[in-house]
């Protein structure tokens, strides 16, 4: 039973994960935190739904997620952030909270208030590991989001476009007067964290199988308690915080009771604001 809850929490988790990273790349690059992350997560699962009704393998249904969110996000980017730039804080988050209202009501009028059933494009075989069950969608799940967290970090650390953002991170004026252009570098961002979201929305929907419009608003939230909890700004940590959130919510509806999921969650979101706000892998701070 608990090896079961196990692999579920992890399933749930890795997707958690996703979600948490893309905030933290447009976080560690802009300090500045990107509130229609999460409705950008919930059009990428529409637009992975709406492919998957129109025949398309599930592989098919994840690149459309990818590059339909990725492609939201940089408008996210181009209307909320860039104009901004100068404003005060609050411009750029309060422009994305209507940015992400736009979206949810867009989602409403295209696909209707009434949850969306997720079709099944791929056959479901079932593997029996003693205890354990795991199914081909576990499989899928896992590997997917495994493989784009190892993609995304090692990118960051490795190639050149990664050195530019984390050039950025550490001070845009001396980015820019090395030769880095920053706004290139802001419009990659936006768009690897729009993918993630994109990704993560098509898995959700696979662990849930229905979405609403409204999904992003949860996803988000707990997105952003991941993040905090792996530490703002660190990437690995927005993986190990999703992962742990995850399991903590496996393990409660399995062994508690589903009303105390989200108090339980956003209570640990509470204490670490207070006692640990760099959260388990905290960075330095940088100066913007």
């Amino acid at each position: 039973m608990f090896l079961q809850q196990l692999i579920n929490g992890l399933m749930l988790g890795s997707t958690y994960s996703l979600i948490a990273m893309g905030y933290t790349l447009v976080l560690g690059v802009l300090q500045m935190l990107n509130i229609a992350h999460g409705d950008v997560f919930m059009f990428g699962a529409f637009l992975g739904l709406t492919f998957a009704f129109l025949g398309m393998p599930l592989y098919m249904a994840l690149i459309v997620a990818m590059l339909g969110a990725g492609i939201i996000s940089i408008l996210v980017e181009r209307f909320c952030f860039r104009p901004l730039r100068k404003a005060h804080f609050l411009g750029p988050l309060l422009s994305t909270i209507a940015f992400g209202i736009l979206l949810q009501n867009v989602a409403t009028q295209i696909w209707g208030s009434e949850p969306s059933r997720y079709p099944q494009t791929t056959e479901i075989s079932q593997f029996q590991l003693g205890p354990i069950l795991i199914s081909s969608i576990h499989i899928i799940i896992l590997a997917t989001s495994l493989f784009l967290m190892i993609v995304i970090d090692q990118f960051v650390k490795r190639t050149r476009m990664g050195r530019a953002m984390r050039a950025t991170s550490e001070n845009q004026t001396n980015a820019s007067l090395l030769g880095v252009d920053i706004f290139r570098v802001f419009t990659f961002t936006f768009f690897a964290s729009g993918a993630l979201a994109g990704v993560a929305g098509v898995l959700t929907a696979l662990v849930y199988l229905q979405i609403t419009p409204f999904i992003g608003i949860r996803q988000g939230l707990i997105g952003m308690v991941a993040m905090v909890i792996g530490g703002l700004g660190n990437l690995r940590g927005a993986m190990i915080g999703g992962i742990m959130l995850g399991v903590l919510e496996v393990m409660n509806d399995a062994y508690l009771t589903a009303g105390y999921r989200d108090m339980i969650i956003f209570g640990l979101f509470f204490l670490f604001l207070m006692f640990k706000p760099e959260g388990l892998f905290g960075v330095t701070n940088r100066e913007s």
